[in-house]
């Protein structure tokens, strides 16, 4: 069975689409809470880029990720680090209209301790928001936003104020309604690569990420994945 393709929502050389595009992510994206409060500023996250882009019928591809992990040494002094590409196709044709490259460390700030799998998923995800801010920033400014993507702008979370923005609540009430906490553990469990593993925490990164024992139970899996690759 042939995937049916649609027309997309909305045509980017044409002002009067964009324009009416520009309203309706102003408005999803605040009753959605797919924005941060970065030291008073609204960044949108990675997945109000890609609702952006879809509607315009562009997608996302990560064409390749590059291990830069460089060990030191003594003990503390590995830096696990990654680069990934990633290239934005009109859906229809093919064609490559935008692309992005980002790196992500765990001598970053807000990145200590974050296994190996959390620092490649960072990296693939502030792919897709640099290649869709490359080609879209534009249409972010017009909703109303800034034309950073939230992911990009970690290493200021440190300092934003202490006072928890109202979207921040926002996004962790739609986690917990849309999220299936039962279907993460059986999909941890079910992992049998490294590259499984991966999928199942990029995919539900921000929910993994705010629950101790999920992120125990990766850990413990990606052990157990290492263990049986030797």
């Amino acid at each position: 069975m042939e995937m049916q393709l649609t027309n997309p929502s909305y045509e980017l050389i044409n002002k009067d689409s964009m324009l009416k595009l520009s309203t309706e992510l102003s408005q999803l994206i605040k009753e959605k809470g797919l924005s941060s409060n970065i030291q008073g500023k609204q960044f949108v996250n990675v997945e109000g880029w890609q609702f952006a882009g879809a509607s315009l019928g562009l997608m996302p591809i990560i064409t390749e990720t590059t291990d830069l992990t460089r060990r030191g040494t003594e003990p503390g002094q590995v830096e696990i680090k990654y680069m990934a590409k990633c290239e934005v196709r009109n859906i229809t044709s093919g064609q490559l209209v935008a692309t992005g490259v980002a790196l992500c460390s765990n001598f970053e700030r807000s990145k200590k301790g974050f296994d190996e799998y959390a620092i490649l998923s960072m990296a693939q995800t502030r792919a897709i928001g640099k290649a869709y801010r490359n080609l879209l920033a534009w249409l972010m400014k017009a909703a109303g936003f800034e034309a950073t993507p939230a992911e990009e702008m970690d290493f200021a979370k440190d300092e934003t104020p202490t006072k928890k923005p109202k979207v921040v609540e926002v996004v962790v009430e739609e986690i917990t309604v849309e999220v299936d906490r039962d279907d993460i553990i059986k999909d941890i469990q079910a992992a049998s690569r490294m590259k499984d593993l991966t999928d199942v925490f990029f995919a539900n990164k921000e929910y993994i990420e705010k629950d101790e024992h999920l992120m125990k139970l990766m850990k413990a899996k990606k052990e157990s994945l290492t263990t049986k690759k030797k």
